[in-house]
């Protein structure tokens, strides 16, 4: 489908030759000015404050909301947090963004992989790797957070929301009142005060900043350890041969690498780093004018082809750092190892096991990435809480409510819940009269904060502890967390095939927070911590105690199979997870494969989900092979799996193929048991289009 591309900013700035990047930006607004009175002030455009007024927009219609959003930041920046889940993406297409487009912009995210290292063995490691959700759902993707917010804010603009750039709000001077709430707002480039933003309701938005809810109460810090993090931006100078080095990795996945005191990620997604603003927003036009008439994917161009079509600049970096429990200890001659805390941290980890060392010989550094000062970062005592996150005029959204880590991703993931559930109420909250009405619209969503962070640190410590031995991170942390995550009864979104509208996400939401207040969650997570925290975090667990911790998780997951408490989709354990057998029995030896939904382009190498219907690579649009395109599946798909493919894929008779060597090799036991072949089975036979 051919769409004109627009030249609408790119010709507002040959008009504006004197306009800042940030006056380009706010061109996109309804309004040349900021308003003196709107239904909501959000403070801060970070990605859950953008969220937040995309949400309340489109459930909530009716009201026409006025909402100004006003981010001190002179453009969308750059900061950690590339990975996101399945929560996300269906957030996203619930919205109107598919995978299609979003795609063209980010880079691919399918599954997730740890790698946990034996320390007291240097090079053995364990695996666990489960797919994300089938591409014919919901890919997830690896974002660049300044062009993820910088997306954002487009599409904001496009449904009405003001989203000013450059424009603080006066913290101290701000009012905040159940009569109605007063903000002035300062223009950064001059230090003038512009407006003062009277609504009844104001957002905060600032995230770890907590602008509102630190003046409402401290901080809230839990027991046992915190975590800091250090991280890099990277280039992938041999990343292919990363596999010889940890067997299976592929770029597509979120990769973890796991050890006592924390974990590695690398991720890797696009970079537009250096593209002209006015440049991009034509493009992130061009793609959403797509996605309002539905153009097939191998319609539209790549994302090299809109690069060079509107003169931007793109290309796969790596996002690369660690988390760290804060009681690591470092030798005395840290300095030794680099020029800034957050190099030396790294470089230490780094060679302190020869793993990483063999891993990092594949990337090369990108120094002064987004400039100057810009090559190492830091962040420290990353777990916190809000113990207050709404009070008379205003509420806290996503990390402002509080943060855990950036393990499983639940800033953004897990955040969504409450940046929905206060879009959700907001109607209702600006037409509250007095207080004991404004307490009863959010005490849900108070109720709902308030265990959900303490909820997300159980996991964390639980996942953290789980390290110390390279077979109770595979066979206890994430089995629990993964497998009810996504097999959680009731919400879990993949039994709904990912079709829950967006006046019903933030239900789920709020009841998903990766299964961790599940009964049975709790109680193997409380167990192996009880039985983990107080070993010595430098020396190596008593295998007595690994052994009794595996088995106290054994014996509650084969009771809860008996009572068919977490029946996951896709109903296939060995197809998710590898190294798993149909009742989850950990077997690596018997059951070394998975499905395989994501393919590496042999002409850029960028991965690629595995859709029929999808033949032109999304990142350089060159035609792949019938075979690329399609799902290996290691096990048969069920005629669930297969009714979505009606959807997605009416005209293509082939869904994939199923691999001779799981029919060959799967029990009889099975409930799905199939009779052996000798070769791939093709399945387009199965289903009539």
């Amino acid at each position: 489908m051919f769409i004109l591309p627009q030249t609408t900013f790119r010709d507002k700035a040959a008009a504006h030759p004197e306009w800042t990047e940030t006056e380009i930006l706010n061109s996109g607004n309804a309004q040349s000015a900021p308003a003196a009175e709107s239904d909501v002030t959000v403070v801060g455009g970070g990605i859950h404050g953008l969220m937040y007024a995309i949400h309340a927009r489109k459930v909530h219609p009716e009201a026409d909301l006025k909402i100004s959003l006003f981010e001190k930041a002179s453009k969308p920046q750059w900061k950690i947090g590339e990975s996101t889940l399945p929560h996300f993406s269906q957030w996203t297409i619930s919205a109107g963004l598919k995978a299609e487009y979003l795609l063209r912009f980010f880079g691919l995210h399918s599954g997730l992989e740890f790698y946990v290292l034996d320390r007291e063995n240097q090079g053995d490691y364990a695996v666990f790797c489960n797919n994300g959700a089938p591409p014919f759902l919901a890919p997830g993707y690896q974002l660049q957070r300044s062009m993820s917010e910088l997306l954002f804010t487009v599409f904001a603009q496009r449904l009405g929301v003001n989203v000013w750039h450059g424009h603080a709000a006066d913290i101290q001077n701000t009012i905040l009142s159940q009569e109605g709430d007063s903000v002035p707002i300062i223009r950064q480039s001059d230090k003038t005060e512009q407006v003062v933003s009277k609504s009844p309701l104001v957002v905060d938005g600032t995230g770890r900043f907590r602008q509102y809810a630190s003046k409402a109460a401290r901080v809230k810090r839990f027991e046992n350890f915190n975590t800091d993090a250090f991280f890099a931006y990277w280039e992938g100078t041999s990343e292919n041969d990363v596999p010889k080095e940890l067997a299976g990795f592929e770029g597509g996945h979120t990769n973890h690498i796991c050890f006592p005191e924390g974990w590695m990620y690398l991720i890797r997604f696009i970079s537009w780093h250096e593209s002209p603003m006015q440049n991009l927003m034509d493009m992130i036009h061009y793609i959403l004018d797509h996605a309002e008439l539905g153009t097939p994917s191998d319609e539209m161009p790549s994302s090299a082809e809109l690069a060079k079509m509107f003169g931007c600049k793109m290309k796969f970096v790596w996002s690369i750092g660690y988390a760290c429990r804060d009681d690591t200890v470092y030798p005395a001659d840290l300095e030794s190892y680099g020029s800034s805390e957050g190099e030396r941290r790294f470089n230490y980890i780094t060679k302190k096991y020869k793993k990483l060392s063999d891993v990092m010989r594949h990337f090369t550094l990108l120094p002064d990435y987004h400039g100057p000062g810009t090559t190492w970062f830091s962040r420290k005592q990353l777990t916190y809480q809000s113990e207050v996150v709404s009070g008379p005029g205003w509420v806290t959204i996503g990390d402002g409510v509080g943060f855990t880590n950036p393990l499983l991703s639940p800033g953004i993931n897990a955040g969504i819940a409450s940046t929905t559930l206060a879009a959700q109420n907001t109607v209702a909250a600006i037409k509250t009269k007095t207080e004991a009405e404004r307490a009863a619209v959010w005490k849900q969503y108070d109720d709902y904060c308030a265990g959900a962070v303490p909820s997300l640190n159980l996991m964390n410590q639980f996942l953290y502890l789980s390290f110390l031995h390279p077979l109770i991170g595979p066979r206890v942390g994430f089995l629990w967390t993964i497998v009810i995550g996504h097999a959680l009864p009731k919400w879990g979104l993949p039994r709904t095939a990912f079709t829950v509208d967006l006046p019903s996400f933030a239900e789920f939401g709020r009841h998903w927070l990766w299964g961790s207040q599940t009964e049975d969650y709790v109680k193997v997570a409380e167990h192996t911590i009880k039985k983990l925290m107080p070993l010595d975090l430098n020396k190596p667990v008593p295998q007595a105690i690994v052994d009794e911790v595996i088995a106290f998780s054994d014996k509650l997951k084969v009771e809860a199979l008996a009572a068919g408490k977490y029946q996951g989709f896709p109903f296939r354990y060995e197809g998710e997870f590898r190294n798993y057998g149909p009742m989850l029995e950990w077997d690596p030896k018997k059951y070394g494969g998975q499905d395989r939904f994501e393919s590496q382009c042999h002409a850029c190498k960028a991965w690629v989900p595995c859709r029929g219907d999808w033949r032109r690579c999304t990142a350089c649009g060159v035609i792949r092979p019938l075979e690329d395109c399609e799902i290996k599946w290691h096990v048969p798909p069920t005629e669930f799996e297969l009714s979505k493919f009606e959807i997605i894929s009416p005209n293509h008779m082939s869904v994939g193929t199923v691999l001779a060597e799981y029919v060959k090799n799967r029990e009889m036991s099975c409930k799905c048991a199939t009779e052996p072949v000798e070769e791939m089975v093709t399945l387009g036979d199965k289903m009539e289009m």
